[in-house]
C-alpha cells in the first residue's frame, strides 16, 4: 500500500519527523505533524461518509488545509477535485462532499462540512485503513484542469501512482530540507504538483513571504508562471541572488531570462504539461566568462520531434513534439475526440512545434495557431474570433498575438465593420463581450479595421499573414 501518496509521505517522514514542512510567519508544521494531520482528516472524512466513490472539494484559501485534505483523500481513496469557481466544474465531477474552513463565513452549499477544532490530531486515535477501504493507487485520484492541446477546458484524472512518480522525479529540485516559495494559487495544478513534490521529498514550503524576505529565509527555489513572477518582482532585483527560479506556462523570452539572472543563479524555463508533468528544462546561468549560458535538460521523459506521419525529423528541422513517460495521463474526461488526438500510440502530443540544434538543445516554437498563450494562460483563438464576429456591427474578425519584437504577451485584432455600423459602439461592445467571456487579458490592445480578414484558400484564418501585415507597417529596427 506504500504507493498511496499519504502512505509514502508517512513512510518517508517517519525517518525524520521533525523536518519542517510548512513555514508561516507565526507557525511551523513539521512533516511528522503534517502526516498526522492528514490521518486526522481521514478519520473525520470517513465519519462523514467519504470513501472510495467520493469526490471531495475544499473551499478554503489555506494551504495547510489543502494538503491535509489531499492526504485524507489519499488514505480513503476519495477523488480530490480542486475548486474551480462556481459553475465551472463539469457535472461528472460534481463533488459528493464539500469541505470548508472557518475562513469561509457561511457554508458554501447545503450539506457542506465545516473543518473545525474537532479535526485536530489530538482528538483522533491512530489511523487504521483496511484493505477494502484503502485507496486504489491506480484509480483516478487528483482531477486537474488543463487547456492543453486545444485551448479548450478539459479535465484529466491522475492516479496516486502517477503523482508519486512525478513527485519523486524532481527530487533534484526539491532536495531534502530545501526551501521553496510557490506563487500559484492553492487550487491550481502548478501549486498542487509542486506541493506534492515538496511533501514526498521532505522539502520546506514557505508562505506569506515578501520577496525582500526570501534571501533572509534561505529560500532555495521560487516557482511560478511568467506573469506571477512579474507581478511579484516587477522591475526589482533581489539584493542577493537566490539559487533557482522556475517558470512555467509559456516560453521565456531571452531578455526576461537575462533580467532574472540578476536575482537568481539558475533560471529554469520549464516545458511540461498536466498530461505528462515536467519534461524538459532550458537552464539559464552566468558562465565563467560572465556571459549568460544556456543548456537543455531532458527530465525522465522521452521527447521526439516528428512529421505528421510519426517519422522523426532531422536535427535542425521543425517537427511536432511528442512526449511519453511512465506516469503519463491516459485520457480526458468525456472528450474522446481530444483524447484520440492527444494520446496516440503510447505518446502524448501536446500540439507544440520545436527544432533540435546540433548540440541537442530543444527550441520550442509558438503553439499551433488555434491556441494563443498569454502569460501561461491558453485560449482558443477560434472561440475568440467567434465572439468578435457575433458582436453587432462586425461581420468578420480575427485575433493574433502582437508580433513586434520584444512585445509583451497581448492580442491584436483585425475587424471588418458592417457599413452601417457605429464603429465606436461596435468596438466597445466587442471589448465588453471578450472581457465578460474570457477576462481582460484577452481584450485586444489594438483593434484595427480592415477591408477583409486574411484567410487561406480553404477559408481558415491566416494569423501568420496578419502578423506579417503588422510587421510590414512597423518593420523591425
Amino acid at each position: 500500500m506504500n504507493q498511496l501518496f499519504a502512505a509514502k509521505h508517512r513512510e518517508l517522514s517517519a525517518v525524520d519527523p521533525d523536518l519542517r514542512a510548512m513555514v508561516f510567519p507565526d507557525r511551523t508544521f513539521t512533516h511528522g505533524q503534517l502526516a498526522r494531520l492528514g490521518e486526522a482528516f481521514a478519520h473525520r472524512m470517513r465519519e462523514h461518509g467519504i470513501g472510495r466513490t467520493s469526490r471531495v472539494t475544499l473551499r478554503s484559501p489555506e494551504p495547510l488545509l489543502t494538503l491535509a485534505t489531499i492526504l485524507g483523500c489519499s488514505w480513503l481513496g476519495a477523488a480530490f477535485v480542486p475548486f474551480a469557481g462556481e459553475g465551472n466544474t463539469p457535472a461528472d465531477l460534481a463533488p459528493t462532499h464539500v469541505l470548508f474552513s472557518s475562513s469561509i463565513r457561511t457554508a458554501p452549499t447545503a450539506g457542506a462540512i465545516e473543518i473545525d477544532g474537532t479535526w485536530s490530531p489530538a482528538l483522533t486515535g491512530p489511523l487504521e485503513i483496511a484493505d477494502e477501504t484503502a485507496g486504489d493507487p491506480d484509480a483516478d485520484w487528483l482531477w486537474v484542469h488543463t487547456s492543453g492541446t486545444t485551448g479548450l477546458p478539459k479535465y484529466l484524472g491522475l492516479s496516486q501512482n502517477m503523482v508519486v512518480g512525478r513527485s519523486l522525479a524532481v527530487a533534484d529540485e526539491f532536495r531534502r530540507g530545501s526551501r521553496h516559495v510557490l506563487l500559484a494559487h492553492v487550487n491550481s495544478r502548478p501549486f498542487l504538483a509542486r506541493a506534492a513534490a515538496a511533501l514526498l521529498n521532505l522539502s520546506e514550503l514557505h508562505f506569506e513571504l515578501a520577496p525582500e524576505q526570501w534571501a533572509g529565509s534561505g529560500i532555495d527555489g521560487v516557482h511560478g508562471s511568467r506573469s506571477l513572477i512579474q507581478s511579484v518582482l516587477g522591475s526589482k532585483t533581489l539584493g542577493k541572488r537566490l539559487p533557482r527560479v522556475e517558470l512555467q506556462g509559456s516560453k521565456l523570452p531571452d531578455e526576461e531570462a537575462l533580467a532574472l539572472l540578476h536575482s537568481f543563479e539558475v533560471v529554469d524555463d520549464t516545458y511540461g504539461a498536466s498530461e505528462t508533468s515536467k519534461s524538459y528544462s532550458t537552464l539559464w546561468t552566468i558562465g565563467a566568462s560572465g556571459r549568460a549560458a544556456t543548456k537543455g535538460v531532458v527530465r525522465d521523459s522521452q521527447i521526439e520531434l516528428v512529421e505528421a506521419d510519426g517519422t522523426k525529423v532531422a536535427k535542425g528541422e521543425i517537427g511536432a513534439v511528442r512526449v511519453r513517460n511512465p506516469y503519463m495521463a491516459r485520457s480526458y474526461l468525456n472528450d474522446p475526440v481530444a483524447t484520440s488526438e492527444a494520446f496516440r500510440d503510447g505518446w502524448f502530443y501536446p500540439g507544440d512545434m520545436a527544432r533540435q540544434d546540433s548540440d541537442g538543445r530543444l527550441h520550442f516554437l509558438d503553439r499551433k495557431e488555434t491556441v494563443i498563450n498569454l502569460f501561461g494562460a491558453k485560449f482558443n483563438a477560434l472561440f475568440i474570433d467567434r465572439v468578435m464576429r457575433s458582436t453587432q456591427g462586425i461581420t468578420d474578425a480575427i485575433c493574433f498575438k502582437n508580433p513586434k519584437p520584444g512585445a509583451k504577451d497581448e492580442l491584436f485584432a483585425f475587424v471588418v465593420f458592417d457599413e452601417a455600423a457605429n464603429r465606436l459602439q461596435a468596438t466597445a461592445s466587442l471589448r465588453f463581450a471578450l472581457s465578460e467571456q474570457f477576462g481582460d487579458l484577452v481584450v485586444p490592445r489594438v483593434i484595427q479595421p480592415v477591408n477583409q480578414v486574411p484567410r487561406r484558400p480553404d477559408g481558415t484564418p491566416d494569423r501568420a499573414e496578419c502578423a506579417a501585415m503588422v510587421l510590414r507597417v512597423a518593420p523591425r529596427n
